[in-house]
């Protein structure tokens, strides 16, 4: 026995009755139940299920198998017996913004396919984000485009309309589908701008959506993954940037409208610091390979934050006068360190591969040379050098 969708044909109502056909339990300890007709829409054609509940009990999840539909109830079930009859009520909330967040999909969807010749590869709607794969991969200009002429579309308050189809009818309909469909054909159609085979609710004009914002858009097996929002989703998270973008201009003292160009600033001057202290850093290694003793063999230093290359100079100066271990730790943060190792009367590898045994050090590099980083205090990096040495 199929279940019969009244969200097929009533996607704005929220409460009904039903007759309570089977219920079973699961191994989660929760109860699954089936009726005769429900208005719960179930997680299929990658979108997320309805919520609600179904005699006083929470629907957590609503499948499908084989056009009978199955609500999953958290925990017991007792009231529900086969036999009678019960009442659901739709998380409208939840429904409205599936209802939004779809319909906005279409017409993304429609403009790729009519604009672009880029054909939807993939879609996913969960209760948060909505995810649409393209064929082809867009330019920026490209994706603005798409972007403005989905929102006049949602601002041009169009009629939505969904309905199945007799097999003659669609002789004479071109549509979109993943699928080829014979039967049960279902069809959302938005004049002049998409006519797409689809089982889930929709919105009934485009004006209900609000706005369409893609807020990521990233390469994705040929083509791109754009990542939207739409409706009340969108809404929030247009608010939760405008209050970003106001605590960060209070924080620099600066209009909303300004902050990039002081982000800019405080970005070199940052840059500018950084460079003036590992110069200063630079400066103190200097002092204190001059320092040192030219018949020790063994030559290790420590220092603040220091570039790449200044530090692998200092370990080739001081490989040219010690014939021991000769290393440079560069402080890289609360215990880290960077470090550079030359071993001209050994081989180098020999030391980092202690150091990975020893304190799960990172890096490699060749007999002559090694480099990697580490998280250990000074006192423990002397003490397995020195032993290492002795060795």
């Amino acid at each position: 026995m199929q279940t019969y969708k009244l969200y097929d044909y009533e996607p704005y109502k929220t409460e009904f009755s039903a007759k309570v056909i089977k219920t079973d339990k699961t191994e989660e300890g929760n109860t699954e139940v089936i009726l005769d007709k429900t208005l719960f829409f179930p997680e299929e054609g990658g979108q997320s299920s309805d919520l609600g509940t179904l005699g006083g009990c929470e629907v957590i999840h609503v499948s499908i198998e084989n056009d009978i539909i199955i609500h999953t109830l958290k925990g017991d079930a007792p009231d529900l017996k086969p036999g009678l009859e019960t009442d659901g009520v739709i998380d409208w909330e939840h429904r409205f913004s599936n209802m939004q967040n779809h319909t906005a999909e279409h017409i993304l969807s429609g403009l790729l396919h009519e604009r672009w010749q880029s054909e939807n590869k993939g879609f996913h709607l969960s209760d948060s984000m909505v995810t649409l794969d393209t064929e082809k991969e867009l330019e920026a200009s490209d994706l603005k485009e798409l972007e403005e002429e989905a929102n006049r579309i949602v601002w041009s308050d169009i009629p939505v309309n969904c309905r199945y189809y007799e097999p003659e009818e669609l002789k004479s309909i071109e549509y979109r589908s993943k699928i080829e469909l014979k039967e049960n054909v279902r069809l959302v159609t938005i004049p002049g701008v998409d006519i797409c085979a689809c089982c889930a609710p929709h919105v009934a004009r485009t004006g209900e959506i609000g706005i369409i914002k893609i807020i990521k858009a990233i390469r994705y097996k040929g083509g791109m993954r754009l990542t939207i929002l739409a409706g009340k989703r969108a809404y929030k998270y247009l608010s939760f940037l405008q209050d970003n973008t106001d605590d960060i201009s209070h924080l620099l003292s600066e209009s909303s409208d300004k902050i990039i160009d002081a982000v800019k600033r405080l970005l070199d001057e940052n840059n500018s610091l950084k460079i003036r202290l590992k110069n200063t850093e630079a400066e103190k290694l200097s002092e204190k390979i001059s320092q040192l003793e030219k018949d020790i063999p063994d030559a290790v230093l420590f220092t603040g934050d220091i570039d790449n290359v200044v530090q692998r100079n200092a370990v080739n100066s001081l490989a040219k006068e010690h014939r021991g271990i000769c290393a440079v730790f560069a402080k890289s943060g609360e215990d880290s360190y960077k470090y550079i190792l030359s071993y001209p009367d050994g081989d180098a590898r020999q030391l980092s591969s202690l150091l990975k045994e020893k304190l799960g050090a990172r890096g490699g590099g060749s007999t002559e040379m090694v480099q990697g980083s580490v998280t250990a205090k000074e006192e423990q990096l002397l003490e397995i050098l020195k032993s290492s040495a002795c060795e």
